[in-house]
């Protein structure tokens, strides 16, 4: 089995953790209608620590084996791909200082280029599509309606929920067919 397809097997296509990280971004969404710019912006900061454990959580309750073999680098890459988004902070904060409402929208052009390494992590193309979907709903957010602070994140959440099941319906019938 390829490195690859060991990340899919394993990781189910980055299923459960895509699903963690729409629910934070969907509940960020919701707390931004309804609660300060700084409480919101500081749940999901403190929040998308968790989005790997919680995934991890919910793969081995989904009984997901561990398909990884020794030689597999793959899982070191994505552990320092993981860290790119906390060291992005300062950006994020410069991109901010001025318009904090732009926050969500410069989240998700952010986060929609952390995928791009995952079209080869996964060798699953789809991720292409979700990365410049979101990049697409970062930019024209932050530069057309600048004004809404909590809209970007709910459809961001929503986007990654769609994508999170997409994968997972591409890799049953990957499998299904072999």
């Amino acid at each position: 089995m390829s490195h690859p397809a060991e990340m899919r097997v394993t990781y189910l296509g980055a299923f459960p953790h895509t699903v963690v990280a729409a629910v934070i971004w969907l509940a960020s969404g919701i707390l931004g209608q309804f609660t300060s710019t700084t409480g919101t912006i500081l749940f999901f900061l403190v929040a998308g620590f968790f989005i790997f454990p919680l995934g991890e959580v919910i793969r081995k309750a989904m009984n997901i084996p561990n398909r990884l073999s020794e030689d597999n680098l793959l899982p070191m890459l994505f552990m320092w791909l993981a860290f790119t988004l906390p060291l992005s902070y300062p950006l994020i904060y410069l991109a901010c200082r001025h318009e904090i409402r732009v926050f969500f929208s410069a989240f998700t052009i952010l986060v929609g280029a952390h995928y791009l390494p995952f079209i080869y992590g996964y060798k699953m193309p789809s991720f292409g599509m979700l990365a410049i979907t979101l990049v697409g709903i970062g930019t024209y957010f932050g530069l057309l309606h600048p004004e809404q602070f909590a809209i970007p994140a709910l459809i961001t959440g929503s986007v990654l929920l769609v994508f999170a099941f997409v994968h997972l319906l591409l890799l049953k019938r990957y499998y299904h067919e072999r």
